[in-house]
């Protein structure tokens, strides 16, 4: 063969530059963000699994769909771009987590078309934080759930190449055993706990044995009738409750964890799934399987201890509601505690200190007097931002259990659970004086 036709040859079949140390960067894994919870319709959904990240950005700033800027003067938030950028409108993590997730595809070709990334904002936004940013680490965690968004495994913190491989097998295996099981979910529990002992030392395997055993004896309580089945929130709180006294002793023993102040250095900490792997570990065999959509922000309140605040909700009901009562006169709202202070009854069921105080079961009975409306934090904050009240501190000093709203007035006043409930019910018999005022008519003076 003459030389330029080897040449030729040669040159036809040589890799284009830049395939030589590695994969072209035009055929890199093609990952794309869908929104939380989209319904899956491409074919054979049920072999996708679902990757999504929560994490603590705020909801209502750097999003799409967060056309509403806040009504908070100085404050505003820019408008959504006419075109997105790449994944920072995904999470604070989302940049790094994507180019983990083509890695981990270009080691395991197989998991090609069959992931799907989405992701869940949930931070405290400025409507309950006072109208300034909240001054708290970065927080994300991540569930990875079937095609009906159903739990298979998690991780808290950002998982390196390993970590994510690992998880990815984790759920594949829960996946393949809920289909092999579908009759005996306790068989998959009893397959998750054999794992989970395995990666754990002495003392996680210690307390997950105890919690097997509280559990079986609720559940031969359950099932002989002697006691009922207890809720989502109940259930999630007596897990991060139990875990909760091992997971401290763990974190100080490891990272020498001593003082109040380190409580921020262990959220940065918990940025790396090291720290709470074991965590993870001891927690999965009781919640596989549970439905994410339903039960996700149950678990971002009780894993973060605040509140977990979302874009896009509807109130229409509510707005309505708010507007007709405006022109009417003073009404009351009160909040409903998030999931991790549900255990706490409110009204406070303790006596007042003296024999004649007012307690705040009789400032809430004054209260029920009025116009009166039970609302959550979500509709708290969508109800500042369409009606341009002005932004409160929800948990400062102690969380905001009522708000009392004047006609004309875009200051709502307050009231904290640390507040003296006589404020509360001295507050509300002055709202009920000038609303009788406001309803006289007025007395014209006599012309002489």
């Amino acid at each position: 063969m003459r030389i330029p036709t080897l040449l030729a040859v040669l040159t036809f079949c040589a890799p284009v530059p830049g395939s030589l140390l590695g994969a072209d960067v035009a055929q890199e894994p093609a990952l794309n963000w869908q929104a939380p919870f989209t319904v899956l319709s491409a074919e054979q959904p049920t072999s996708k699994l679902v990757l999504m990240l929560v994490t603590n950005d705020d909801a209502f700033l750097g999003r799409p769909e967060a056309v509403h800027a806040p009504n908070i003067p100085g404050k505003a938030a820019k408008p959504a771009a006419a075109k997105p950028t790449a994944y920072s409108q995904h999470g604070w993590c989302a940049s790094e987590f994507h180019h983990t997730c083509q890695r981990i595809l270009r080691s395991r070709p197989d998991l090609r078309n069959r992931i799907s990334l989405q992701s869940i904002f949930a931070g405290t936004p400025l409507e309950l934080s006072g109208g300034a940013a909240i001054n708290s680490p970065a927080r994300v965690f991540l569930f990875v759930c079937d095609s009906t968004y159903h739990l298979l495994a998690l991780t808290v913190g950002i998982p390196n190449d390993k970590d994510l491989l690992t998880l990815l097998e984790d759920a594949q295996e829960v996946k393949l055993l809920s289909e092999l099981n579908e009759a005996a979910p306790h068989q998959i529990t009893e397959a998750i706990v054999l794992r989970s002992k395995k990666r754990m030392g002495r003392l996680w395997n210690m307390k997950l044995q105890e919690m097997i055993e509280g559990k079986e004896r609720e559940d031969a309580l359950i099932l002989d009738g002697s006691a009922e089945s207890a809720s989502s929130v109940v259930r999630f709180q007596k897990l991060f409750f139990g875990l909760q006294p091992t997971y401290n002793y763990d974190v100080r023993t490891r990272f020498g964890l001593s003082t109040k102040l380190d409580e921020r250095r262990l959220v940065i900490l918990e940025q790396h799934t090291e720290a709470r792997d074991s965590w993870c570990q001891a927690i999965t065999p009781f919640i596989a399987g549970m439905d994410v959509a339903e039960n996700w922000n149950l678990f971002a309140e009780l894993l973060w201890q605040q509140i977990a605040i979302t874009a896009g909700s509807d109130q229409t009901d509510l707005l309505n509601w708010f507007d007709e009562q405006k022109r009417t006169g003073s009404f009351v709202m009160a909040i409903e505690s998030p999931s991790h202070l549900q255990h706490l009854p409110w009204p406070p069921t303790q006596k007042p200190k003296t024999r004649n105080g007012t307690s705040w079961q009789k400032a809430h009975d004054t209260a029920t007097e009025f116009p009166f409306r039970a609302i959550t934090p979500q509709q708290l904050t969508e109800l500042i931002r369409q009606r341009d009240l002005k932004p409160i501190t929800f948990f400062s000093p102690s969380m905001i259990r009522y708000v009392l709203i004047a006609p004309n007035s875009r200051l709502p006043q307050t009231i904290h659970a640390q507040d003296p409930p006589a404020r509360f019910w001295g507050l509300l018999r002055r709202a009920k004086t000038a609303d009788k005022s406001a309803l006289q008519p007025n007395q014209q003076e006599e012309i002489r």
